[in-house]
């Protein structure tokens, strides 16, 4: 596979093309919004058995949008899926590609070999993390009525993190959290929620990742860089792409020089006005990555625009491979808005 994707119009088409097939085959799942007393279960993307081999590798276990794999069977084949997830980001980092799959902060931290916290849950699970926050704050203020709790070191887990009731200790089920052991109670909670039975998961793409790229050049990074390597900027800075965005005027010789500069500055006029919804519609459309790179050596191949001659009833088109942008020289910036605005928010795409 390493050998097929040496050149980088084609890992960039691969990305693209992997992650669709990833969502169509059930590879991610979207959680519904949780409720305060238990965790729902959402529905397969596909008709199989709830945690079969065949149920999506990824949840969102919160609404801030990152994923955490999904325990089911842990069989060979369903691992060696994690380990494939694994080399796909070995490969996005050593191509400066964008991972269009935000994953969570202490997935982030299993992957480059750091340690993880308890705090990291506010991350995995923000409603659980401040409810078990409250309960430390209130062990402490309040010890003498702390009781009233009716705690015990068992807890229930979603179907995604395995189901069921799990022993946090021994005989946990007919143990008493207490406000001095309340502490214990949180820190091993947290880490059966961000571990658990997720654990031969994460082992699995650790491995993928080092078979791509060995573990020593991760060393030095916090989770925060490498989110920022895989995923980018959210913020789409229009400065950074007039710094290197290059055009390329095929409109024909008979369009004055004055013309295709005036049609310039339409054009960044149009996407600072955009709101940052659109802007990241015109990137996917433009470079089909969700986000900027960090830094602009992350643009692989440099965006360009090509100007072609003037159309005021055709589309802009787009070769997300190359990073091209094809636009007619339209007669006003309105027209120029309203046929980017159309064609960015098009679903249907195809070779042109």
């Amino acid at each position: 596979m390493l050998l097929l994707l040496a050149n980088e119009s084609s890992l960039k088409h691969f990305v693209d093309e992997a992650y669709k097939v990833i969502v169509a085959t059930g590879g991610v799942a979207d959680k519904v919004e949780p409720p305060t007393t238990s965790v729902e279960v959402d529905t397969p993307m596909v008709d199989v058995e709830e945690d079969s081999d065949l149920s999506p590798l990824f949840f969102q276990p919160d609404k801030a949008g990152f994923y955490s794999p999904r325990t089911a069977h842990n069989t060979p084949e369903r691992l060696n899926c994690y380990r494939n997830v694994g080399r796909f980001i070995g490969l996005c980092l050593l191509h400066n590609q964008i991972l269009p799959l935000p994953l969570c902060r202490h997935v982030l931290k299993i992957l480059i070999g750091r340690r993880f916290s308890w705090h990291d849950l506010a991350f995995y699970d923000s409603i659980l993390y401040e409810g078990l926050r409250r309960l430390v704050v209130e062990a402490e203020q309040n010890p003498d009525t702390f009781d009233k709790h009716a705690l015990t070191f068992e807890v229930e887990v979603s179907a995604e993190e395995g189901g069921g009731s799990v022993e946090l200790i021994n005989n946990g089920a007919n143990t008493n959290v207490t406000s001095t052991t309340v502490y214990d109670y949180v820190r091993l909670y947290a880490k059966h929620k961000l571990l658990g039975s997720a654990r031969p998961a994460l082992q699995s793409m650790s491995e993928g990742l080092a078979d791509v790229i060995p573990r020593s050049s991760l060393a030095g990074l916090t989770a925060e860089e490498l989110r920022l390597m895989l995923n980018g900027s959210g913020e789409i800075s229009t400065d950074m792409l007039k710094q290197i965005t290059l055009f390329n005027n095929e409109a024909g010789p008979s369009e004055a020089p004055d013309k295709i500069t005036k049609f310039k500055k339409w054009f960044w006029s149009v996407l600072e006005k955009m709101t940052t919804s659109e802007k990241q519609d015109l990137i996917y459309f433009w470079t089909s990555s969700p986000a900027l790179p960090a830094t602009e050596e992350g643009f692989q191949p440099v965006p360009s625009i090509t100007i072609r001659p003037p159309d005021d009833h055709h589309l802009p088109t787009a070769n997300t491979c190359i990073s091209r942008l094809y636009i007619p020289l339209y007669t006003s910036k309105s027209v120029l808005r309203a046929k980017l605005m159309v064609a960015i928010k098009t679903e249907g795409f195809g070779f042109v």
